[in-house]
């Protein structure tokens, strides 16, 4: 079973997203897009919870330390304009 980023980065990827909370508990989120920003990478995760609509999603980014990568949750709300104009642009591109 491939790792979390390894998932993240497999554009054939079509397995769920399952990430540990800081409680231990586990949450399934489906990928929906790979956004690159200069030189950062994001993802964009649709969590699968009875409570979540369809249009809401989370941005993470893809940190890398040492030889390893981790998910870590964008919080500044002008680079998450940026991504999703970002996605927005590339989504258009691929439908025409």
């Amino acid at each position: 079973m491939k790792n979390v980023i390894d998932q993240i980065l497999d554009e054939n990827n079509n397995e769920l997203i399952s990430l540990k909370g800081t409680n231990g508990e586990i949450f399934k989120f489906e990928q929906v897009a790979l956004i690159p920003i200069a030189d950062d990478l994001f993802t964009i995760l649709h969590p699968l919870a009875k409570d979540v609509l369809p249009d809401d999603v989370l941005v993470f980014r893809i940190v890398r330390k040492n030889n390893e990568a981790e998910l870590v949750l964008e919080e500044n709300e002008d680079l998450i304009n940026e991504i999703f104009a970002e996605y927005y642009s590339l989504y258009s591109k691929h439908k025409k």
